[in-house]
């Protein structure tokens, strides 16, 4: 009796801590998300930094620009070399500014794991169920679209070495049997509705076709498709390199936090801690951070800390298996794979709790910059569950300056769990690591994600219900933002979406056949949209 009457005490405790936690998270996301913490964790990707990090910190700002860009990531980098590009080929000329509070490209393009590898057949289905099916056949089109989009980006700018942009395999690995039926069900409905994709989907199960994966014992089940992966660091930085030498009307300014947005007489002012700047257009494109200077927006995106790191892989990896009479993986002299996959891994019965891995090329051409050694660049999902510690911890914060603990050392062992007996030992430090850390993990980081409360960007013209100020017939803002960790797979032709509405070419640019209209960030979407839905 005793045992039972300190069970139901706990539980009673529990849920009075979660209440209270709640209530505390309630609260946290209806604040400002304030500025971009100075001094955060370097990510593996800015190491060394751009030429590029510092750009205009020292330099007086303008007085006035016709369009300001607030953020440098890849959203806002899509937006202006659109805008630029497109003015110029009518030979036109637009003052663009665009302001960093930090180093250029310091947020969450710096920070994530450099992996195209869209959310698919995943969702058809829920997509189906909240947009119509034509709706979200065009969302899956389009996300599927930026891995074909950033490579051709990447060899227009002449980047495609220097940013690793390649495509590559990539794997859902399933370690539980009943999450991998699932998924295969709902491969095939996805299949059945879009038959376009069929041929680029295959599933692997039975340990003949699952050994070459090296993984341990406890998967089930792959999936495999073609997707991505690319040093986003390097592509932005690079694209915002030849937008400079390009044109002297595009001016870039770092380390200019924007602290308000005032209005008057048509125009718009940007309020820095470097002085004003009166603009016609006001292009927000800093994510999780959105609500800092778009206050309506609040509880509609909202900031979430990510954790990635960069690690050596095992030594034991690389080679194809061959499997023998006895049932025995054993490694081949053949090609290795290292540098050609990437791995969703689902780890538990719940689908919505997964990590990833991509991994840097092995034997880079490339000159540029640090030369990579096949790093696993690992991150966590969706890893914690409702109402966990590392949830409570990880929404509404805005912290890339620390690591939750238990999650960084989560990171740090479960790849050797992952690929079980075929890890081997561990890498060697080499002698061109000592930037780094030794041991398995050369890097760890944060970041800080934009999680839109209805898991679809917001991009377009922003009515005054929803920035809190007067829109002008010929003058607004707008917004690109609200990825929900998908950036790579939604904000490069976001971004150029949005330069075509601002240049007016949305019929020429045949918007209408490729855009998803849910994605508009219009008034009636925003009123309908509540974060508790979500949580």
């Amino acid at each position: 009796m005793g045992t039972l009457l300190s069970k139901i005490r706990l539980t009673f405790e529990t849920l009075r801590q979660l209440a209270a936690s709640y209530n505390e998270l309630d609260k946290k996301l209806s604040l400002s998300p304030g500025l971009p913490l100075p001094n955060p964790l370097t990510p593996f990707w800015a190491s060394p930094p751009s030429p590029l990090a510092r750009h205009g910190a020292e330099e007086c700002l303008p007085t006035s620009a016709d369009v300001v860009i607030i953020g440098s990531g890849i959203a806002g980098t899509s937006f202006a070399r659109e805008f630029l590009d497109k003015l110029h080929l009518t030979g036109k000329e637009r003052t663009v500014v665009m302001l960093e509070a930090r180093d250029v490209c310091s947020g969450a393009t710096a920070r994530n794991g450099g992996h195209i590898t869209p959310q698919l057949y995943h969702a058809y289905q829920a997509l189906e169920k909240d947009v119509g099916v034509e709706t979200a056949k065009r969302i899956i089109r389009f996300r599927r679209a930026h891995l074909q989009a950033l490579s051709r980006v990447a060899e227009e700018e002449g980047l495609l070495e220097y940013s690793q942009c390649r495509e590559v395999d990539t794997y859902d690995a399933f370690f539980e049997l009943s999450v991998f039926e699932s998924m295969k069900l709902k491969l095939e409905y996805f299949l059945k509705a879009m038959p376009e994709e069929n041929g680029l989907w295959e599933v692997l199960e039975g340990p003949e076709a699952l050994c070459d994966l090296q993984l341990c014992d406890r998967v089930c089940g792959a999936i495999k498709t073609n997707g991505g992966a690319i040093h986003p660091y390097r592509l932005v930085t690079g694209i915002l390199s030849r937008l400079l030498k390009s044109y002297p009307s595009f001016k870039l300014y770092t380390h200019t936090p924007c602290t308000n947005i005032e209005c008057s007489a048509g125009f718009y002012t940007v309020v820095t801690t470097r002085g004003t700047i009166t603009a016609k257009h006001i292009v927000h494109a800093s994510n999780a951070w959105t609500s800092h200077l778009v206050k309506p927006m609040r509880r509609k995106i909202v900031p979430l800390r990510g954790h990635m790191t960069a690690q050596r892989p095992g030594t034991g990896l690389g080679h194809v298996l061959t499997r023998d009479n006895t049932s025995h993986s054993t490694a081949t002299q053949g090609s290795s794979w290292l540098g050609t996959r990437s791995f969703v891994f689902y780890h538990s019965t719940n689908e919505d709790q997964w990590d990833y891995l991509t991994q840097q090329p092995q034997t880079p051409s490339s000159s540029f910059g640090k030369t990579p050694h096949a790093e696993f660049m690992f991150g966590a999902g969706v890893a914690a569950e409702l109402g966990g510690s590392a949830f409570f911890d990880a929404i509404g914060c805005v912290d890339d300056r620390t690591m939750h603990f238990p999650t960084q050392a989560y990171l740090g062992g479960a790849l050797a769990t992952y690929f079980g007996e075929h890890w081997g030992g561990e890498s060697t430090e080499d002698e061109r690591d000592s930037q780094f850390e030794a041991g398995r993990v050369k890097k760890a980081w944060s970041g800080i994600l934009g999680v839109s409360a209805d898991m679809m960007p917001w991009v377009g013209k922003l009515p005054s219900k929803i920035s809190g100020r007067p829109t002008f017939k010929d003058h607004a803002e707008w917004i690109v933002a609200g990825f929900t960790g998908e950036g790579m797979t939604h904000a490069w032709i976001s971004g150029k979406a949005l330069a075509s509405m601002i240049l007016g070419r949305e019929e020429e640019e045949k918007l209408s056949t490729w855009f998803p209209e849910v994605y508009r960030a219009t008034e009636k979407r925003w009123k309908r949209t509540k974060l508790e839905d979500r949580i």
